[in-house]
């Protein structure tokens, strides 16, 4: 085996995520984030910001779902298994031009702000303010550095393939440049492994 090899690149594989998800409680988290965050409603409008395979559609109620992501491999296998479900299109924050702004009722972007540096996150959010209606809502799920952190979680969190993992602060001053409202909480228990969560519920009041 090369010295060089790093287990986290396998995870690019859409098969090798969603089974790597279902073992330390990816699938069981996004259905919580789903149940007890975003809390989406029946024909509503959604964009999910790095949507990967798509899978958080196997917790939504019937809505009218746009998913991005910058991997062609993912919004493949997106297309294969939901494509009756929703749109799905290959794009990233950086530059990406919407068609239709201030129509989605909801944003969620789970697992993506811990990947950007700051000017991508300000992208999104950018791009998140203009897809959302008046009142609309921005919803996060990300890894995050708490004091006193489980050891665990923070070795989780250090080997995660995203290399801008935060604080809560951090993360609440970031969205805090595009929205009035930013609600965070912290959550140790989604997954099956210990990793410490934050949930951003943003709006423009």
């Amino acid at each position: 085996m090369s010295l060089n090899f790093d287990p986290r690149k396998i995870l690019s594989h859409p098969v090798v995520y969603t089974s790597y998800q279902k073992i330390v409680g990816g699938y069981r988290a996004r259905k919580l984030f789903v149940e007890n965050n975003v809390k989406i409603k029946p024909g509503q409008k959604i964009l999910d910001i790095g949507c990967g395979p798509g899978d958080i559609l196997e917790f939504l109620p019937k809505v009218d779902y746009t998913g991005i992501d910058l991997d062609a491999n993912y919004i493949a296998q997106a297309k294969k298994k939901y494509g009756n479900k929703g749109q799905f299109k290959c794009a990233g924050v950086d530059g990406l031009d919407l068609e239709e702004n201030h129509t989605f009722d909801i944003v969620i972007s789970a697992g993506v702000l811990h990947h950007l540096t700051d000017e991508q996150c300000f992208n999104l959010f950018e791009i998140a303010v203009k897809a959302l209606k008046p009142n609309g809502r921005f919803i996060s799920f990300d890894g995050c550095y708490i004091p006193n952190q489980n050891k665990i979680s923070a070795y989780f969190l250090r080997k995660d393939r995203g290399q801008f993992v935060r604080t809560q602060p951090e993360y609440e001053r970031l969205a805090k440049t595009y929205f009035s409202n930013v609600v965070s909480t912290i959550d140790e228990s989604y997954f099956f492994i210990p990793y410490t969560s934050i949930i951003m519920d943003c709006k423009n009041s």
